[in-house]
């Protein structure tokens, strides 16, 4: 039997020490490694922290790191990840700000906070009148009504109403005026048919309810619209007592 040649032998030991130490390291060091004693002391692969490219880090094994940052959360529903960090807040940036409001809303504000004068009943003869005489109705608070403006972001709201018409209730009967009315009476008056002896306290109780026409404007580049109607508002005044009397005309004989 022949002998194995020595030299051959360190020669072959030799070439294959050369593979192994040629090979890439990229090799996932085992849960189990060879201590130490049984490595290559010189080359320092003591359990290195032997990363695989593509693979997560860990928190067991031994010990191996996981992947180079932090891990983000898919994008939104619909939106790519570049359209998802374009609307994505900056961290330590200035904060969000928040949605413009409907117009609608701020309509509904200025509406709440509008104010309409209450009528203020006038005749003349003032506080008696005859049956068959002209009377003459007017009012104090036939006005325009426009409210403060309110701002919120790039839009402002204004409401404006605008007086039409006045309807009188005059116990008797009622009839509208399309404007205030005057002392003079050309544009708004009524002659009484009955006396008002028969009513409670004898007089007739009137009232005046003014009707406005409520619009209102928006402007800036947050508006939903630029205006619109919100119909009309009537405002009633306090009952206002009127006597009417028969005139008494006496007859020689």
């Amino acid at each position: 039997m022949s002998s194995t040649n020595p030299r051959r032998r360190r020669t072959g030991t030799a070439a294959l020490m050369a593979a192994v130490l040629a090979a890439p390291l990229f090799v996932p060091v085992p849960a189990h490694a060879a201590p130490c004693s049984q490595l290559d002391k010189k080359r320092g692969n003591c359990n290195l922290d032997i990363r695989v490219p593509g693979a997560g880090g860990g928190g067991g094994g031994t010990g191996g790191r996981g992947g180079s940052g932090p891990v983000l959360p898919p994008p939104p529903e619909g939106l790519t990840p570049d359209q998802a960090n374009d609307v994505a807040p900056v961290p330590g940036g200035p904060a969000p700000q928040p949605a413009a409001p409907a117009t609608a809303d701020l309509v509904a504000a200025a509406q709440a906070s509008t104010e309409y004068p209450t009528p203020t009943v006038h005749t003349a003869p003032d506080g008696k009148t005859y049956v068959r005489v002209r009377t003459s109705l007017w009012i104090e608070g036939f006005d325009n009504v426009q409210t403060q403006p309110i701002t919120v972001g790039a839009q402002t709201v204004q409401l404006v109403a605008t007086p039409k018409s006045v309807t009188w209730n005059l116990g008797e009967k009622t009839i509208v005026c399309d404007d205030a009315g005057s002392k003079d009476g050309k544009t708004c008056n009524y002659a009484y048919q009955r006396s008002s002896a028969s009513r409670s306290g004898g007089a007739y109780q009137i009232t005046a309810t003014i009707t406005w026409d409520v619009r209102w404007t928006c402007e800036g580049a947050d508006c939903d619209e630029a205006g619109g109607s919100l119909g009309v508002n009537s405002i009633p005044s306090a009952p206002t007592p009127l006597v009417v009397s028969e005139i008494q005309t006496n007859t020689g004989q």
